[in-house]
């Protein structure tokens, strides 16, 4: 299985008239379970101006990513290296 990348990854932007800026956006539900884009920000509905982008372009936007580091063994805090069984 390949390891996902964040240069293979793209995201969606979308103008908000409220933060009067392009947002990244995220997926959510409306009422009736019907696709809808919110802001980021300050959740408000996005429904025009969408634009995929690529990690490197939504850097340029002003956002910052920042990847999980682990310890090469695929887990985080909870995995299981760091729990040792009661003796």
């Amino acid at each position: 299985m390949a390891t996902p990348s964040l240069d293979d990854t793209e995201f969606v932007l979308g103008y908000c008239p409220a933060c009067a800026k392009s947002v990244l956006t995220y997926f959510d539900l409306g009422p009736g379970d019907e696709e809808v884009r919110r802001c980021l920000l300050c959740d408000a509905s996005i429904i025009a101006d969408f634009k995929w982008v690529t990690s490197a372009e939504l850097e340029a936007s002003g956002y910052t990513i920042v990847e999980a580091r682990t310890c090469g063994n695929g887990g985080g805090c909870s995995a299981s290296c760091g729990v040792r069984p009661r003796s």
